[in-house]
């Protein structure tokens, strides 16, 4: 027999073969040991009664239906897993109301109500109130005496536009103030 027919043979090696592949090469190596049945393979048995716990677990496998979910409970786990999923599903749509009407009362107000409700933009607003009124009382006064003129104009128009802008930077650094309040 040839090096290639005991190749080709495969599986276990008769004790005659293997004697006569080592007295005609001289090497033991020739002995395809590595061909020979292997042990049997030791089985584990699962003894831990921890899945116990678990919802929904069988010792067996079976064959589910397109229509699970539809079907009657059968099991005190099947009962527990649907109260969960209940229970879950309700706190879930209980949030997402509050963050409706959350986001409603935001948008439910005017633009105008929403910007006056901030209190660096409500501030500026009565301090622009209160100089545009003093102004137009001032020029009619002047007005009814005779002693508008453009000069007058242009003063009350200079300090219109002088507290406007110091109204600007100090809203300006008020509502950077508060933000970083809020965020601490």
């Amino acid at each position: 027999m040839s090096y290639a027919e005991v190749v080709a043979k495969g599986g276990p090696q008769d004790p005659e073969e293997r004697h006569f592949l080592v007295h005609r090469y001289g090497h033991v190596i020739l002995t395809f040991d590595v061909y020979s049945t292997a042990p049997p393979v030791d089985q584990v048995i699962p003894t831990d009664s921890s899945v116990a716990s678990l919802v929904d677990v069988d010792s067996g496998v079976s064959v589910v239906s397109s229509d699970f979910p539809n079907q009657p409970v059968k099991t005190y786990t099947q009962a527990q897993r649907l109260e969960l999923e209940a229970a879950v599903e309700a706190e879930e749509n209980a949030a997402r109301e509050a963050a409706a009407r959350k986001r409603k009362g935001a948008k439910g107000d005017s633009d105008i109500v929403a910007w006056l409700k901030d209190p660096v933009h409500s501030g500026g607003a009565v301090v622009s109130t209160v100089l545009v009124l003093g102004l137009g009382v001032v020029g009619w006064r002047k007005y009814q005496v005779g002693q508008f003129s453009w000069k007058t104009a242009g003063i009350g128009a200079g300090i219109l536009a002088g507290v406007s802008l110091v109204e600007y930077f100090v809203g300006k650094f008020a509502q950077s103030y508060l933000t970083k309040k809020k965020q601490n």
